[in-house]
């Protein structure tokens, strides 16, 4: 009686619990920071447009309001749309269309309040406010009867017919606000909102967490997909997030070798080991026990690697900004010197170190291939010590990288360096260190003088050179597979060393042994030749070009197969007929050896002899390292150091019981058999077609492979022969899972599609799931078998029901909660409540590539986009999560996972084409199980009392451990 009393005498009141409502927003746009919390409860009774246009007056003033809001913006945004393309062509690109529409619907706004008598102030009276109001009014599509007393409520609630309020009601801007969960909830002003979804934003959190806090459903901004926390979720557990993990990681193994640079990348120590790089990390490794260190202080793709002659120090430089070279020492694998920051571009291409160990020459990979002499021994005022540059000079312009190979001459302080090019640009550089100011008389940075070699006209390429030991001459390969013999900058000397009268092979390396008296050449064919020296003749030719079975049998290791195409594919019956396409290997299997090094014979003795053998160590293209020597009876022996994929490496699946084994696959077509324990491939086998992914039945006894033109092989593990094909899909298979029972088998495609094989059957194709919008990048089984979650490129998460064939759309139709990590076991999705805070600041939603939690469920390791490998806790379900974070891909890491045992993590790069063994150590408590154990003891009262002497009698029952008694002690006094 009293609001109808009120109402018709046109008073205003406050128990209006919708004009308080309006009084809220009001205060919003006004600036105030956030509405009062009621206004959160008071919007929950608000009801969206009917569609019957004729509205009763029993509408709140709110609903009403809403209505009029709405509409107006409806209105004035579809007028504005239309006067868009009056705006001058500089405006329109100056700003957003939805920007400068808005900017017009208020103008429209403004020019009729001006219309109406705002031209001094932006306030109207009530009869023309009235009539500024109808005037929209009429064109409101959601129009209803607005009577006087309406008017009069809107006119006081704008401040007196303020229009510039108005037109800011009309344009309200959802707010925004924060709960104790860490969430925040986007409240819209006018309608209703979106009840119980809030988005992930914040990990902060109180000290108590109530189930209050936390919402039904949630929508994070990396997921399209609405995800909502378990029926028994601990909310405690949500702080694990914000720990950093207590496990760690540390690099063990890097199994792959750069082989594609066109400068050496093979360096011999000091104390007989080599040093080669792979991705960000240089690897110094023992040639006889293969035991590697690593210097792993590179943020990107390290370009080239030097050594110095004596094989104590090293530099490397690296690519990407910034750029700069690092001296370090070999022994300690400390740096002493970062070099070249803002004065190399790109990266750096070459580097040398000179005899007297004082001075650095680099190559940048600017237009001109910048050259530039760095003083190491400089010092600054303090005495600090600062490396500067003396000397600087332009190789010649070109793209980058162009730099074959870059030298000093032996034997001198340091006077005299050569430097080579792409198109046999070869040039010799006289270095005075005692001149200054040569080439700039306000700098001491002198210019260095050249002088260029000329090579034959037939000579195209210079591949390879090298110094001979005593400085007297220099050697260069050639593109037709001659050896050019230079003393000073000319040619002295030609030696016939590869190719033959039909063809021309390339020599693409050379090397001289440490006395002098022997020359190695490599060539593009594969093929090791011995030559004496200065005589050039013929001693001895190795024969490198092995394949895999042939490596295998000579080395005596692992054992090798391949699998030959098949001609016709008879398809499957019942299956969707696919297009078959030809697809060739994306990566040639390039023989070519890269670098040569002849060790020092002094320095290894082999069997019971004491006579030491001249060994080689050869690194092609393909990644390999192979150790050669000739044994007592002259026989050839090989050995093999290093051998890893040459291609891209995406498909990575341990082993499902056997400790520390895992299967790689890559785009080289290679499918390799892993120890971590032993550090070396155990089988390998030629694929017929380039591979994306791999996966390892339950029983260990198949192994299935999906190839990069939508082929699916199975491979028995014994002889790792292809027993099975199928080719249903088109495009690339991204995603292969079996299932916990070894039932189905999972196989996600870049057709958006996944195909469910049932194995029971002779891995019969059995029916096709559809629904993604986007090609599928991960695939989970749940624990039970009968469902399978999948994750796509547009972000959305979808769930199946295997058995039944059909979608899961709704939670009542789940067998199991699927939000609950418990559900899909060592989870591999990386979309998920689980999993929501694992993603870095400003994600695009594809920078995670692959996801695995441990045998333990409480760490999950993560590979991503930007060259790292992360730990978290598990479940990680805040924003901003703590991490570790763990750098040696210098690409993106396309897989990662736990061997089984958790031993250990394999990773595999990218374009780096490396993978990488990392010692899981798992920081477990020495106490958690006798803290466990006490929480099942009978005498659980001894608790209760904190008796010491009553807890170091139940101690006894683990069996009298030092632990125990100490844990004991230490519970008994807090």
């Amino acid at each position: 009686n009293e609001r109808k009393r009120a109402q018709k005498a046109g008073e205003l009141t406050e128990d209006d619990p919708s004009y308080q409502e309006v009084k809220d927003i009001v205060s919003h746009c006004r600036g105030a920071d956030m509405p009062p919390p009621a206004v959160m409860a008071l919007l929950d009774d608000l009801l969206p447009p009917p569609k019957d246009p004729e509205i009763t007056k029993e509408l709140s003033f709110k609903r009403k309001i809403s209505k009029l809001m709405l509409g107006l913006r409806h209105i004035l945004e579809k007028n504005a749309e239309k006067q868009v393309k009056y705006v001058p062509f500089n405006q329109r690109c100056n700003m957003h269309t939805k920007d400068l529409e808005c900017i017009l619907a208020r103008r429209a706004l403004a020019t009729m309040a001006y219309s109406q008598g705002a031209q001094e102030s932006s306030n109207l009276p009530l009869p023309e406010f009235a009539t500024f109001i109808r005037a929209f009014w009429g064109e409101n599509p959601h129009r209803f009867p607005l009577d006087d007393i309406d008017t009069r409520y809107l006119w006081q609630v704008c401040d007196a017919g303020d229009t510039a309020l108005f037109s800011d009601l009309v344009f309200v801007e959802p707010y925004i606000e924060r709960n104790a969960f860490g969430f925040e909830f986007t409240q819209q002003c006018w309608g209703r909102p979106r009840e119980g979804v809030m988005r992930l934003r914040s990990a902060g959190f109180e000290e108590k967490l109530n189930e209050e806090d936390v919402p039904a459903r949630i929508l994070y901004g990396y997921c399209e997909s609405t995800v909502a926390p378990p029926q028994d979720w601990d909310v405690n557990d949500i702080k694990r997030g914000t720990e950093v993990p207590k496990s760690q990681l540390s690099l063990e193994r890097v199994y792959g070798c750069l082989g594609k640079t066109i400068c050496p990348n093979l360096y011999e120590t000091h104390d007989g080991r080599v040093v080669f790089t792979a991705a960000a990390v240089a690897v110094v490794q023992s040639v006889e026990s293969g035991a590697q260190q690593f210097y792993n202080n590179h943020t990107d793709d390290i370009t080239c690697l030097t050594v110095h002659y004596k094989g104590k120090i090293a530099a490397t430089g690296q690519m990407g900004k910034p750029c700069y070279a690092l001296v370090w020492d070999i022994d300690t694998l400390e740096t002493m010197y970062r070099i070249g920051d803002g004065y190399f571009e790109r990266m750096v291409e070459c580097l040398a170190i000179s005899p007297n160990e004082r001075y650095l020459v680099g190559v940048g990979g600017d237009n001109n291939q910048s050259l530039g002499v760095f003083d190491l021994h400089a010092k600054d005022e303090a005495g600090n010590p600062c490396p500067t540059m003396v000397c600087e000079n332009q190789f010649t312009p070109g793209v980058p990288p162009m730099m074959t190979f870059l030298e000093w001459k032996p034997g001198l302080p340091g006077v005299t360096f050569v430097g080579i090019a792409k198109g046999k640009l070869l040039k010799f550089f006289d270095f005075e260190p005692d001149k200054e100011g040569a080439g700039d008389e306000n700098s001491g940075v002198q210019m260095l003088t050249d002088r260029k070699g000329i090579a034959p006209r037939d000579v195209r390429e210079l591949p390879c050179a090298a110094w001979a030991m005593d400085g007297s001459c220099l050697l260069t390969g050639t593109d037709s597979g001659d050896v050019l013999i230079w003393t000073g900058i000319a040619i002295t000397a030609t030696i016939k060393a590869h190719g033959g009268l039909k063809q021309s092979i390339a020599c693409t390396s050379a090397a001289f042994t440490p006395e002098g008296d022997k020359l190695y050449t490599g060539g593009a064919d594969g093929k090791l030749k011995v030559w004496s020296y200065p005589d050039g003749e013929l001693l001895d030719t190795h024969n490198m070009a092995l394949s895999r079975g042939e490596l295998a049998s000579k080395c005596g290791g692992a054992e090798a197969t391949k699998n030959i195409p098949k001609k016709k594919d008879k398809g499957i019956p019942g299956a969707p007929k696919a297009v078959p396409k030809k697809i060739e290997k994306t990566i040639p299997a390039n023989k070519a050896i890269k670098n040569i090094i002849v060790l020092d014979n002094k320095k290894f003795v082999k069997g019971e002899s004491k006579e030491g053998y001249e060994q080689v160590v050869i690194g092609n293209e393909r990644g390999m390292l192979l150790n050669v020597w000739d044994d007592q009876d002259g026989n050839t022996q090989f050995k093999s150091m290093m051998a890893s994929h040459y291609g891209e490496v995406s498909g990575l699946s341990p082993h499902p019981f056997e400790p520390g084994v895992f299967a790689t696959v890559g785009e080289d077509g290679i499918l390799n058999i892993w120890s971590a324990l032993e550090k070396r491939i155990l089988k390998t086998s030629e694929l017929p077609h380039p591979a994306r992914n791999v996966c390892w039945s339950p029983d260990g006894n198949w192994v299935a492979v999906g190839y990069c033109d939508g082929y699916m092989g199975i491979y028995d593990t014994e002889k790792l022969r292809e027993r099975v094909e199928h080719h249903t899909l088109d495009e690339d298979i991204d995603q292969i899972k079996w299932s916990p029972d070894g039932r189905w088998l999972a196989v996600g495609s870049h057709d958006n599609y996944i195909d469910i094989f049932d194995c029971k059957k002779g891995f019969k194709f059995r029916n096709r799931f559809k629904g993604h919008t986007s090609y599928i990048t991960h695939i989970d089984f749940s624990a039970d078998s009968r469902m399978l979650a999948s994750n796509c490129g547009a972000s959305e998460i979808l769930y199946w029901d295997v058995p039944n064939k059909t979608q899961l759309r709704a939670r009542a139709e789940m067998p199991q909660d699927p939000n609950d990590p418990r559900t899909w076991g060592r989870m591999t999705c990386v979309l998920g409540f689980p999993v929501m805070g694992i993603w870095p600041d400003f994600s695009d939603g594809t920078d995670v590539n692959a996801l695995h939690v441990n045998q333990e469920g409480d760490i999950c390791v993560t590979a991503d986009d930007f060259g790292e490998v992360k730990l978290f806790n598990f479940p990680c379900v805040t924003e901003d999560a703590a991490f570790r974070a763990y750098r040696g891909h210098s690409s993106f890491v396309n897989n990662v996972a736990f061997v089984n045992g958790d031993s250990h993590v394999i990773s595999c790069g990218s374009a780096d084409l490396t993978v990488m063994q990392w010692k899981f150590t798992y920081d477990v408590d020495v106490l958690k199980p006798i803290k466990n154990a006490m929480k099942l003891f009978s005498g659980v009262n001894a608790f209760k009392t904190a008796s010491k002497g009553a807890l170091r009698k139940e101690a006894q029952v683990l069996k009298g451990s030092s632990a125990a008694s100490k844990f004991m002690k230490g519970y008994g006094e807090e």
